[in-house]
């Protein structure tokens, strides 16, 4: 029989982390058009119909900030090679990170918002709500208006293939600690 123990309820002091998260990075305008791209593991896919997708987010970032006031975000689906330049980001000032980063941006096919083209998925997004914690924190939540993936994963081949096309995904353990989500397999 397996003995349990508890874990603190700060996922910051989760070690292991029994929960995993995909990243992403998520692009915002301020009112000026100055982009901010801001790493992002509590998110998830809320609704199917209309497609909705969910961040975590502090009130006092960017991010939200941004977000409340133009009430459009992109986020752009990062992929493993890309974890140790993610992982730097919180180090680096805005509006620095994208060029120290080397992302370059595209611009937003239905938001102002621009997504990053070294990303291997963009989902273009209006917010709907935003649930307000206690703490500070917020979880925003925005309609998918468009979502687009690298060509090369829509092209006539097998599914293994077309998931290899979109590039191996990254999610957050811990403070330092990524892992890539692996091999598609079917069932």
């Amino acid at each position: 029989m397996t003995a349990f123990a508890q874990t603190p309820l700060d996922k910051w002091q989760w070690h292991p982390s029994p929960l995993a998260h995909q990243v992403v990075l998520v692009t915002s305008v301020d009112a000026q058009g100055h982009v901010d791209v801001a790493p992002k593991s509590n998110c998830a896919v809320v609704a199917f119909n209309p497609l909705a997708y969910g961040i975590g987010c502090q009130k006092d970032h960017l991010t939200y900030q941004n977000i409340a006031a133009t009430r459009e975000f992109t986020v752009n689906v990062p992929t493993i090679e890309q974890a140790s330049t993610i992982a730097a980001m919180a180090d680096v000032p805005q509006p620095d990170r994208l060029v120290r980063a080397g992302f370059t941006t595209t611009p937003g096919k239905t938001v102002a918002v621009p997504a990053i083209e070294q990303c291997s998925a963009h989902l273009e997004c209006a917010l709907d709500q935003v649930v307000e914690f206690a703490s500070g924190e917020v979880f925003i939540i925005g309609v998918v208006r468009l979502i687009e993936v690298d060509a090369r994963c829509l092209e006539p081949a097998a599914t293994a293939q077309r998931y290899q096309a979109l590039g191996t995904p990254l999610v957050f353990l811990e403070p330092g600690w990524y892992a890539p989500i692996g091999s598609p397999i079917h069932i």
